[in-house]
């Protein structure tokens, strides 16, 4: 099959759509217009060299559906060494739902595989491509991933945030942090960034890629904001934060601390200082009030304010009882703070009932163990104030009946009626946040009606175009993710703003995902993190959750589903050298005008699943069918042709076949009809199967009757009976029980004079029939072609290729069961029909190649030019190929020598050509891979060079050495000399060699005048061909 495909992939009149489906055709005979879809293989098909080095690096494995899932493929692959087009596809199953969910849409799936082949540098650089902080959102994400995880629909979803906290936990413990890459010129225009909290790095962070000059602003005296001044310590380190912070500091950004935005610097200054835009992520600095009388007493405090003071280590005086007002993430820490300074009971008292409060679950649990008590459905009423102290005495609450109303909207409902106070030294409120407005409205900056900063949703821009918004004073209170995800936006629609490009234009994206099936997926626990145990965390700020170490950080990544298939780690781009990957194509529709149309499209082996009691398919590893088995005899199938049984990998003494599975049989599968192929391939893959096995193995037909159709197919048949030794079984199969023991499989059936017989068989393989496909069944349907009782095209038997709609024909199987030969036989009618509905157009537009006059090279001194492959690291990473390039130059003849990156590249073949012309050479030698593949398009090239096709030699310095000898450099760099110099040395003595030009009469004779030669003779005429017809 190899030559044919080669012939159709480089023939100029053929044009070859992949991954391409029909969806519709309109018009009439010889003038129809097929709409179609093609779906994006994400390699640039012109650049691919197929050397896999794509394939080396990729993390993500796969059934391998060319081994019919019987070994495993990675998400981008070339389906077998000979396919056509030759280059690799990669495969997406749209995008992973975690990344999808993911507000930054960090390639989740992407990471978690490369941590889980145990290349965390790759991993932390993935994530920090997009993502800046890795270690601080692993302890404090709300990870939305995880509620969509498909993990969750098989046991519990995979822990995501645990495993970018290892990465994070990684980079500290390494003390190397991975600056990405600036790639972009340095340039002069200067960006300012008010406040240094996640939205406000991650700004600084992107515009820094783009080579802007940035300088983030921060009022208080160390960068981070709300993680370094609204987070417990015991929650997120402070050396974590600070790294990840001092990797921005690294990539070049300034962080000025101590500065008060409207006080000591203004819009106006930072015009008049040369910044092109200005980004505020200014955060939610202030606590929201109860609005009760006596609020602002001695002893009420604001739950921001608490948690900065404890993060800037000024003491707070909170005596013995605290109340804590709030259910949401900062009433939890501000209770387990104020317990860690020394309160000797908090009480954290909110309106939400237990299963309605805002904060986590594993907050709140912790909590518990702090010994938090936490009284639900209360809300504030009044405060006691202790008069002579003037000071907090204690808080009045009453029952809250209900939150949300029922259209879901905060309506908290009372009942003054049902009241409890609570006596305390101190009350801390932590309902809510607010933006500190501070010299803000000085400067005519527009602030929002919830009272923050107004901009635009998509763009984040202010109605003072310069100037951009962004974070929790944009959109309120979210979390550390969330202002990622906004910084990243900011940055986008600086770098466009600063360079006159839309704002607007393609920001809004659709992020789709398809979830895979996960039935029978095994169960896998989730791996769980350890923490502090409750009384070592008393009195002190101690880290408590731990992070995972690399066992179970590996144990966890492995139970990722791989839903998207291809993980988009984009570890293929670094690793392809021509620069073919491309993860940004999309799916293409268009329209193409067609004369007439041909369906092939096949059958499908039927799936005898349904039939899994019977003969314990899926049931039993050893119960295979006949495809299954005929990729185990296959020298590029999983076993590499060695056959063994797929339980114990065991080699076979005894086989069965069973004839006629899902054919012929009404009862159990509807297919009533005989599939043609069965009983020869069964006979075929016995007969190799016995040669594989030396002859050693027992192999056994069961069946009803042997269809032998065809050319010499009963010699076939009696040689495999009479000389081969094969038992042919005429029997009914009453059923299959498995051996517990040995997984053996015993038959149990009725031979031909209707004894009950047994019979024990190491493997059993299914001799499956062929049906028409969903998809063409759809396809045919699309089309108006109608199908028969047994799905198959419906034809007539005088026009048996031609379908129910006019200029739609068919062949193959999906006109019905067929052979090879007969498939062939009928591509060649069906494409004779085409031709003759389109016989006007005939060469009117087809391309012809154009030779330039050969040269005479009569009397020249030979003069070789050799070109040796790097084929990537094919070669290059086993031979030394520049050392290769300096021994060819001694050689005699040789008068140009170079080595390419990928000599059957594009480019390389026009570099080639111009070494020719300028080199003046008369004779090539190309040092690379197969000749087979790659021969004629080399010749190709020195024909458009003007010299003989023929003056070209080529040396196979990779399958027959680099691949052969990959372990021994030295040897296969002697090997590739050797090999070199005896391609120079045929070089040297070639000599032109010409084709023979015959001329055609375009006239055909046709001998007989039955049925077919009548057709044969019709055919022709209608393609336009005088025909004569003789009959005797």
């Amino acid at each position: 099959m190899s030559p044919k495909l080669v012939e159709v992939g480089r023939h100029l009149n053929i044009e070859l759509l992949t991954n391409t489906e029909l969806l519709g055709l309109e018009g009439e005979p010889g003038n129809f217009t097929a709409k179609i879809h093609q779906t994006p293989r994400f390699v640039d098909l012109s650049k691919c060299t197929s050397c896999g080095e794509c394939a080396k690096v990729c993390p993500v494995s796969r059934p391998n559906e060319y081994n019919e899932k019987l070994d495993f493929r990675k998400a981008i692959f070339k389906q077998y060494p000979q396919a056509i087009p030759g280059g690799f596809g990669i495969s997406k199953n749209g995008t992973a739902p975690c990344k999808a969910t993911c507000p930054a849409h960090v390639s989740i799936q992407g990471f978690v595989a490369l941590v889980n082949d145990g290349r965390y540098d790759e991993a932390l650089k993935l994530f920090k491509e997009e993502h800046p902080f890795p270690g601080v959102c692993g302890r404090v994400c709300h990870h939305p991933c995880e509620g969509e995880c498909t993990r969750a629909q098989v046991d519990q979803p995979l822990a995501v945030r645990e495993l970018h906290r290892f990465l994070g936990d990684y980079e500290l413990e390494k003390g190397e942090f991975y600056l990405p890459k600036i790639t972009a010129e340095k340039r002069s225009e200067k960006v300012a960034i008010i406040g240094s909290g996640p939205a406000g790095v991650t700004a600084a962070f992107n515009l820094l890629k783009e080579g802007y000059q940035v300088t983030i602003f921060e009022k208080q005296s160390e960068p981070g904001g709300m993680m370094r001044y609204g987070i417990p310590e015991y929650r997120l380190p402070r050396d974590i934060l600070a790294s990840e912070i001092k990797v921005v500091q690294n990539m070049g950004a300034e962080i000025k601390c101590g500065v008060t935005f409207g006080r000591d610097i203004t819009l106006e200054s930072l015009k008049m200082d040369g910044y092109s835009a200005v980004f505020l992520a200014i955060g939610l600095h202030n606590g929201r009030k109860l609005g009760i009388d006596n609020e602002d007493i001695k002893g009420v405090l604001q739950g921001v304010d608490f948690l900065r003071d404890a993060a800037m280590g000024k003491k707070v005086e909170l005596g013995r009882e605290v109340v804590v007002v709030g259910g949401g993430n900062v009433a939890i820490d501000v209770a387990q703070t104020a317990k860690r300074l020394g309160a000797a009971n908090v009480t954290l008292i909110c309106l939400e009932r237990r299963e309605e409060m805002p904060a986590w679950e594993y907050e709140i649990v912790e909590a518990v163990e702090d010994e938090i008590k936490i009284v639900n459905s209360f809300g504030p009423r009044n405060f006691h104030i202790d008069k002579d102290k003037q000071k907090i005495a204690g808080i009045e609450f009453k029952s809250c009946k209900r939150v949300f109303d029922e259209n879901g909207r905060f309506n908290p409902q009372f009942d003054e009626n049902v009241c409890e106070t609570f006596h305390c030294d101190t009350v801390i409120v932590a309902i809510g946040q607010s933006t500190n407005l501070d010299g803000i409205r000085e400067q005519g900056i527009a602030i929002s009606r919830p009272g923050g900063l107004e901009a635009d949703s998509v763009t984040l821009q202010t109605p003072i175009d310069w100037v951009f918004a962004g974070g929790d004073a944009f959109y309120g209170p979210k979390s550390v993710v969330d202002a990622v995800a906004c910084g990243k936006e900011a940055a986008i629609s600086i770098h466009r703003y600063i360079n006159n490009i839309d704002l607007r234009e393609n920001r809004e994206k659709t992020w789709e995902f398809v979830r895979p099936e996960v039935e029978g997926e095994e169960l896998k626990d989730r791996i769980t993190i350890d923490s502090l145990h409750p009384r070592d965390r008393a009195g002190n700020f101690l880290e408590v959750a731990k992070g995972y170490d690399e066992e179970k950080a590996k144990q966890e990544a492995a139970r990722c589903l791989s839903c998207g298939l291809c993980s988009e780690c984009y570890q293929c781009v670094e690793a392809c050298l021509a620069k073919a990957i491309d993860h940004s194509q999309v799916p293409i529709e268009k329209e193409i005008a067609v004369g007439s149309v041909v369906l092939a499209t096949g059958a499908k082996p039927y799936d005898p699943t349904p039939l899994s009691e019977l003969y314990l398919y899926k049931k039993n590893p050893n119960v295979l069918t006949s495809l299954e088995f005929e990729r185990l005899l296959s020298s590029g199938g999983p076993t590499m042709g060695h056959l063994v049984r797929p339980s114990d990998h065991q080699e076979p003494k005894k086989v069965a076949w069973l004839q006629c599975i899902g054919s012929r049989d009404n009862n159990k599968c509807g297919n009533s009809y005989c599939s043609s192929v069965c009983c020869m391939y069964a006979i075929k893959d016995a007969m190799i199967a016995k040669e594989h096995a030396g002859g050693n193995l027992d192999a056994s037909i069961f069946y009803m009757d042997i269809r032998s159709f065809g050319k010499d197919y009963e010699m076939y048949y009696d040689r495999a009976r009479n000389r081969e030794g094969i038992r042919f079984v005429k029997a009914r199969i009453h059923s299959v029980i498995e051996n517990p023991v040995n997984k053996n499989l015993i038959l149990r059936f009725a031979d031909e004079n209707g004894a009950i017989m047994e019979e024990e068989f190491d493997m059993l393989v299914l001799s499956v029939g062929l049906e028409v496909s969903a998809a063409t069944l759809e396809l045919a349907e699309r089309l108006g072609v109608n199908v028969n009782k047994h799905k198959f095209a419906e034809s007539t038997p005088f026009s048996p290729l031609a379908t129910s709609r006019p200029g739609i024909f068919t062949c193959g199987t999906f006109q019905g069961p067929k052979d090879i030969p007969s498939s062939v036989t009928e591509a060649s009618a069906a494409a004779g029909l085409a031709g003759c509905q389109i016989a006007s157009a005939r060469g009117t537009d087809t391309k012809v190649r154009v030779i330039p006059e050969e040269i005479d090279i009569a009397g020249l001194e030979p003069r070789v030019g050799v070109f040796i492959c790097n084929c990537g690291t094919n070669i290059a990473g086993v031979v030394d190929v520049p050392g290769v390039q300096e021994y060819a130059s001694t050689l005699p003849g040789v008068a140009f020598v170079d080595n390419n990156l990928f000599t059957c590249s594009q480019d390389t073949q026009d570099k080639i050509k111009a070494k020719i012309l300028e080199h003046k050479l008369n004779r090539v030698v190309v040092a690379s891979c197969s000749p087979k593949t790659h021969a004629p398009m080399f010749m190709e090239t020195l024909e458009d060079c003007g010299l003989n096709r023929y003056l070209f030699e080529m040396a196979n310095i990779r399958n027959q050495d680099s691949w052969v000898h990959a372990y021994n450099p030295e040897l296969a760099t002697e090997k590739a000399r050797d090999l070199v110099r005896m391609a120079v040395s045929r070089a040297l003595l070639l000599k032109p060699l010409h084709g023979k030009v015959i001329p055609v009469n375009k006239r055909a004779l046709v001998v007989g005048g039955g049925i077919a030669g009548m057709n044969a003779a019709l055919d022709l005429a209608r393609q336009g061909f005088e025909s004569t017809l003789i009959e005797k």
